[in-house]
């Protein structure tokens, strides 16, 4: 059965915001930098989302939504990714990506 993935308007914006605040923050020197990491942000989620098993989502994120689970992506050696997400049969609705920089202290691993 084929997987289907759908992303809150939430994290579409979260991802388009991403893109600028990486290049205005100074993390890369080049626009077309900050797209890569992005890109490889997002086709990590469509590559693995449902192929790897998701952990149950700490109590601090319920107000995303109800049964969460997360998966993470380590995008270099000091960053971590967590995304948030639901799912029914072969559907994951994305509902939540933040990193360990702004909620580490909420997870145990």
């Amino acid at each position: 059965m084929e997987r289907k993935i759908i992303l809150t308007e939430e994290v579409e914006l979260f991802y388009a915001e991403l893109l600028i605040v990486l290049f205005e923050k100074g993390y890369f020197s080049f626009l077309d930098n900050a797209k890569l990491y992005v890109d490889r942000l997002i086709r990590y989620v469509e590559q693995y989302i449902g192929i790897i098993s998701g952990k149950n989502a700490p109590s601090f994120f319920d107000h995303y939504g109800t049964n969460l689970k997360y998966i993470t992506y380590r995008a270099n050696k000091n960053t971590w990714w967590y995304i948030f997400y639901q799912q029914h049969d072969n559907v994951f609705l994305i509902r939540h990506i933040t990193n360990n920089h702004v909620t580490a202290q909420y997870f145990d691993d």
